[in-house]
């Protein structure tokens, strides 16, 4: 029996298509699962907030760098962000203007809740407790997040509070 050449070279051809489709899918598949892990890492907001990041040196967590490079990344976001160090800072900084969301460490709030309460427009607050405290802090502040809570959490946190502001 004799096969002539143009079936062989079909069969090998049809073979390696759909090896080759396999391998394919495959590829496809870590991609699509690599891309919605880096899906917040280029996190623009649907709904920009103006934010007020306050720290006091006698109660500040982290570096400053830390700091620096969080607010670095709430502004690529698409937030602008202004900080307020010590308290004379964030007096001044109310009185210019209004903010959407104030995020502060937990420590700081007996200093700024006297403050917002003035505010023209009460901002929402973010407050930043170290890592095990936010259970408790969350019963009176729902947004309340870790300090390790890391930014896709910020920003899902941000973008979820500015949606039920209705801005």
């Amino acid at each position: 029996m004799h096969i002539p050449m143009r079936f062989i070279a079909g069969a090998l051809l049809a073979a390696s298509t759909v090896v080759a489709a396999g391998s394919a899918q495959a590829c496809g598949e870590v991609m699509y699962r690599m891309g919605g892990a880096l899906r917040y890492q280029a996190f623009v907001t649907r709904h920009p907030a103006n934010i007020l990041l306050y720290t006091d040196a006698a109660v500040a967590q982290g570096s400053a760098q830390d700091r620096a490079e969080f607010r670095r990344q709430l502004e690529k976001a698409g937030h602008k962000v202004s900080v307020a160090d010590g308290h004379a800072a964030l007096e001044q900084a109310l009185a210019g203007q209004s903010y959407d969301i104030v995020i502060t460490g937990a420590a700081n709030l007996p200093t700024l809740q006297p403050l917002l309460a003035r505010a023209q427009r009460e901002p929402a607050l973010i407050p930043v407790v170290d890592k095990g405290g936010e259970r408790t802090l969350r019963q009176q502040y729902p947004q309340a997040l870790a300090v390790d809570a890391g930014l896709n959490r910020f920003l899902k946190d941000i973008e979820r509070t500015m949606q039920t502001r209705g801005t």
